[in-house]
Formats: C-alpha cells, sequence, structure tokens
C-alpha cells in the first residue's frame, strides 16, 4: 500500500519541508531529554503551520495518517504540553539558541532588538488558571475606544535587522501567578538576557512611548547597549547643552521640539496595508542629559509636514554626523516589524489567541511552538530557492497580479496545502471512498 502512495507523495515537496523544519529547530530538540519528545516537537510545529491554528485537536487532524490516527496525534501532544521531563524554559532557550545560530550565520555589523509587550485576548475566559484583565485598543469597543478585556500578557524581544527574525526573549505571563513580578521585570529580563546572549555585539534596542522610562535608559547603559526609544514624557525637564555659552540649560522637552531648528531633510517610503506614500522628512537634534542621573542623551525630531505629524525620539547614540542621524531614525522604524510579526502569530496567521489549554504552563510550551512555527516560515523562505518559494505561493492562492502581496501568509497557506495534500492521500491509502454505497 505504501509503495504507490510514496511514488504521489515524491511530487510534493513533503520530504524537503519536514527535512528544512528538522534543521531550522534542531538546536530546540537537542535540549529535550528524549528521542521521542522530539519527534513531537516536529510533529507539532507541522500541525500548527497545516491547520493554522494552536487548537491541538484540530493541529492533529493534519497527522500523516500511515503514522497515526487523529486521536493518537492529538494524545502525543497534549503528554507533551503536560510533560514534567521538561519545562517552558526549556522551549524559550531552544528559541534563544536559534536565534544565536541565525545571528551568526547572517553576520550583522549590530543587532537591532525591538522590544514589545503585548496582550492576547481570551474574551469568553473566565476561570483559567492566571486569566488576567488586560487593555486592549484592537479591535476597539463600539465607540471606538480601547477597552478591558480577559486575556494574557506576553512579550517579546526580536531581532528586526536580519533577514529571518529571531527572539531573543519570550514569556507569556499572569498578573495573577505567583511567578510574576512586574512588567518593568520583564523588560529588564529582556535586556538582559539578549546581552547574555551576545556579549560581545553591539546591541541597539528601539521601542515605542511604552519604554520612555529613566529605568530603562539605566538598565540600557548598565547592559552596555545603545537605544532608540519614541518620547513620551514632552513635560519632563532636560538640561540642554548650550554650544554658544558653553554650558548646560533647563528646559521642557516640549519647547525644545516646538523650537528645534531643522539641519537636514531626506525623502523617506512609508508602506502601510499595501499603500506607498512618499514624504519629506525634516530632521533636527539636541545634546541633552537628565538632571536626576546626569545620564547623556540626544533628542532627534523627525517632523513630517505632510500629515503634520512629529515624532520625538530619544537614544543614547551620539548624533555627531548625518550617517548617525539617519542610521537612528532607520533603525527606529524597524520596530514595526515586531508588530506585523505580532500579527502573523494573533490574527489570520497563527491564531495564537485560540490556544484552548487549561494551564498557564502548557500556554507557554504553546506559545513557544508557534513562535518557532512563525520564524520557520521566514527561514524558508530566505533559504529555499526563489523558484519552489513561487510554487508555494502559487499553491496558496497567489493571484500573479501587481497587486499580490508577497507576505508570509501566501506562504504559509501553501505550506499547509502541500502537507494536507499528504494527510488526504495518506487515508485514501488506507480508506477508499465507499462509491459503492450510492444507487
Amino acid at each position: 500500500m505504501s509503495i504507490p502512495v510514496s511514488k504521489i507523495l515524491a511530487k510534493l515537496p513533503v520530504a524537503k519541508l519536514e527535512a528544512s523544519l528538522t534543521r531550522f529547530i534542531e538546536p530546540m530538540i537537542a535540549l529535550l531529554p528524549d528521542e521521542r519528545l522530539k519527534k513531537v516537537v516536529v510533529l507539532a510545529v507541522q500541525c500548527i503551520l497545516s491547520c493554522q491554528t494552536p487548537v491541538v485537536t484540530s493541529m492533529a487532524r493534519a497527522v500523516s495518517r500511515l503514522e497515526a490516527g487523529v486521536w493518537a496525534a492529538a494524545k502525543r501532544i497534549y503528554r507533551f504540553l503536560r510533560n514534567e521531563r521538561f519545562d517552558h524554559q526549556t522551549l524559550f532557550t531552544g528559541l534563544y539558541q536559534i536565534a544565536r545560530r541565525t545571528v551568526e550565520q547572517e553576520g550583522p555589523d549590530y543587532l537591532v532588538i525591538a522590544v514589545d509587550p503585548v496582550n492576547f485576548e481570551k474574551p469568553y475566559t473566565h476561570k483559567l488558571e492566571g486569566v488576567s484583565t488586560v487593555y486592549k485598543s484592537r479591535p476597539p469597543d463600539l465607540n471606538g475606544d480601547a477597552r478591558l478585556a480577559h486575556g494574557y500578557p506576553a512579550i517579546t524581544a526580536t531581532v528586526v535587522n536580519t533577514r529571518v527574525p529571531v527572539t531573543t526573549y519570550a514569556n507569556w505571563f499572569s498578573y495573577r501567578t505567583d511567578d510574576f513580578i512586574s512588567e518593568n521585570w520583564e523588560i529588564l529580563q529582556s535586556i538582559t538576557n539578549t546581552r547574555s546572549l551576545f556579549e560581545e555585539m553591539r546591541l541597539r534596542f528601539v521601542g515605542d512611548s511604552g519604554f520612555d522610562d529613566q529605568k530603562v535608559f539605566g538598565w540600557m547603559d548598565k547592559a552596555e547597549a545603545e537605544f532608540v526609544i519614541r518620547a513620551s514624557h514632552l513635560e519632563r525637564i532636560v538640561e540642554v547643552y548650550n554650544d554658544r555659552l558653553d554650558r548646560w540649560e533647563r528646559e521642557p522637552l516640549e519647547d525644545l521640539v516646538a523650537f528645534v531648528p531643522f539641519r537636514t531633510s531626506f525623502h523617506v517610503t512609508f508602506t502601510h496595508a499595501n499603500r506607498t506614500r512618499e514624504a519629506i522628512l525634516h530632521l533636527g537634534w539636541f545634546r541633552i542629559r537628565l538632571p536626576e542621573t546626569q545620564q547623556p542623551l540626544w533628542m532627534l525630531v523627525a517632523e513630517d509636514t505632510d500629515i503634520d505629524r512629529t515624532t520625538v525620539l530619544l537614544t543614547n547614540v551620539p548624533l555627531t554626523d548625518l550617517e548617525s542621524v539617519r542610521s537612528v531614525y532607520r533603525d527606529w522604524r524597524l520596530r514595526g516589524r515586531i508588530e506585523h510579526g505580532y500579527r502573523f502569530d494573533q490574527e489570520q496567521g497563527l491564531d495564537i489567541e485560540d490556544v484552548r489549554v487549561r494551564t498557564v504552563e502548557r500556554m507557554r510550551r504553546m506559545f513557544a511552538l508557534v513562535l518557532l512555527a512563525a520564524q520557520f516560515i521566514f527561514f524558508l523562505n530566505d533559504t529555499w530557492p526563489a523558484q519552489a518559494i513561487y510554487w508555494l505561493r502559487r499553491l496558496g492562492g497567489k493571484l500573479g497580479l501587481a497587486i499580490d502581496r508577497d507576505g508570509p501568509y501566501i506562504l504559509l497557506r501553501g505550506i499547509g496545502i502541500v502537507w494536507q495534500a499528504a494527510t488526504a492521500l495518506t487515508f485514501l491509502a488506507a480508506h477508499a471512498f465507499p462509491h459503492h454505497a450510492f444507487p
């Protein structure tokens, strides 16, 4: 029975996908204590990609029927999620080892790391372990405002200037469990863990306005890391250096923003929702320091006159020439990649919010597997030949029109169809459709 099925499956890239997946996740499975557990990781990630869901019973439907039945595969994954011979930290450590290998292979001059918290919503959940009240701005309520919802907070630190985005810190946590300290503690852990992974490399962290905090600035300096953070507290008093009088003078940050002299301009292309907009940015900057800590900083103001938007960035990178200014602004713009990654994990990609296990430990393990599955899509796009990737995208629904988006979603669909086709063919090999039952 397996001989004719093998001939048909040979026309599909099933074996190549499985080989690439095993090669990509090898640093993680090497940490597991049992050979059977290693095989379950491969199976689980393959099923997540095939069915685009973290629901175990739905994942198991994608298993090859020559290997196991649906319920048998589901039980293997459930046993993996509750196995006491390892914990979620083992899986997260595997993610970090994949990050080290990726950085070594790509060899960037320095790393740009985006750190960003996110809230995952479980709207109908009331009694699960550690379920918390989280703040959600998307989707908004009926009035268009942010709202409070049931769910779980999470945080990741992601390298965003490599072709394959990789994770240097991740945690799915709860405000109500005993191991929770604070969200600031999670931010500190993301900084220190990234530095411990890349002890000798130059690091540049980029963050949104939620990281505009003097404690965070101090942690960055202690880790000997650079940072670029969008300012939110414009009312704060800072000291600005007066070159003419050769002295420091105290001013509200918002006054400096209002009267900053723009020293250069350059063209920037913004792309959002498949729409491209050309703009001319005017840039000005000041050397400042914080009165309380005397920490030296630089303020960069970028004004987009077309839409009347001003972005204020705080950095410890010396802005001594035009190249350093452009580099800081360019790296801060890379921060948006982590939000695209969250949408891929959270919405029409892998739908992590639909996870249906009952404990925080098992949620963390599934979170690690979903992050692994998402990163594998980018790994495949980077390492496979362009013709093979185009074939998968065509299978996934690529229209062949100028309006096509060649992002990870269509590639994910193509990979899923390949494994689902293998599932259907192996099922048919053992169970022919009952045509004889029809009159």
